[in-house]
């Protein structure tokens, strides 16, 4: 069985406080732009785009409080995650159906006295869940938006289309999370993250993982070392090194590369070894 890194499962109170308190934050901002934009591009494949863009950048300021946090327990982090997924969709209904059902509708063009009613509708919403769902049933009866040559969509169909936009929200900012600092290695001895190597090593393409892992067990690490040759080849591996000052274990993760023109956007990767402990290596 391959050897990788595993989170310690460490998440203290204060950690978790603070990783909650950003995710509340930006549970609370991130759905108001999103509905914004929703409004002012009424169409439903850009809306699902934006579904998702919603959910991973929930997921990006999560992430930042586990990286402030320091909390290496991917089970809580996914906690707090779903957490604020519930309450960043939650969210996102109170400001659309009060904007909705507002006076003035959906408009920049607000008066004070607009904004206060406005703010008034939304926290007496928030704070009255049962009238926010009776509101969302009613809605559902006659339609929230139309899709072109068709009408008006609802009944379940519109419920269908809500449970996608549920789902594409809390999926993307579980991705996020998932694959986000958390997973990444940590440093016990000195307490803090490891940082990636700025300088990647370049080994022939790995054809035969196993052989790979088999000299890496052997402790002959001279297969990491770069291999300046390979510097203008179009096939390669890219050895990336985690590590930390005074840390005598070190994670590498090995990646097949194709790049056949040389530029960024051609570039394509494959994973072949991901957060391998490496003891006393000298890399």
């Amino acid at each position: 069985m391959e050897q990788r890194y595993t989170p310690q499962g460490y998440a203290s109170p204060s950690a978790i406080l603070i990783t909650i308190a950003i995710g509340i934050l930006a549970s609370l901002v991130l759905p108001i732009l999103y509905i914004i934009l929703g409004q002012l591009i009424p169409n439903i494949w850009f809306i699902a785009i934006i579904a998702f863009l919603l959910g991973m950048g929930l997921g990006f300021f999560i992430d930042l409080g586990v990286k402030i946090g320091k909390i290496r327990n991917k089970k809580i982090a996914v906690i707090i995650a779903v957490f604020c997924g519930l309450l960043a969709f939650y969210i996102q209904w109170v400001f659309f159906d009060t904007i909705i059902y507002s006076r003035k509708g959906f408009t920049f063009n607000l008066s004070s006295t607009d904004m206060k009613i406005l703010v008034d509708d939304f926290f007496f919403l928030f704070t009255h869940p049962n009238i926010l769902f009776q509101e969302i049933v009613n809605l559902n009866e006659v339609g929230s938006f139309s899709i072109k040559g068709t009408g008006n969509v609802s009944g379940l169909l519109l419920w269908v289309i809500w449970a996608g936009e549920f789902i594409v929200i809390l999926g993307g900012i579980i991705f996020a999370v998932l694959n986000g600092q958390v997973i990444k290695p940590y440093s016990e001895i000195n307490d803090q993250w490891m940082t990636k190597r700025k300088f990647l090593n370049r080994i022939p393409v790995v054809e035969n993982k196993e052989l790979l892992l088999s000299e890496l067990n052997n402790r002959n690490f001279t297969v990491l070392n770069d291999q300046p040759s390979l510097d203008n080849e179009t096939n390669y591996a890219e050895v990336i090194v985690f590590e930390s000052a005074g840390d005598q274990t070190k994670y590498i993760s090995i990646l097949n590369v194709t790049n056949p023109t040389g530029k960024a956007k051609d570039k394509k990767v494959k994973n072949v070894v991901t957060f391998y402990p490496l003891q006393n290596a000298n890399i």
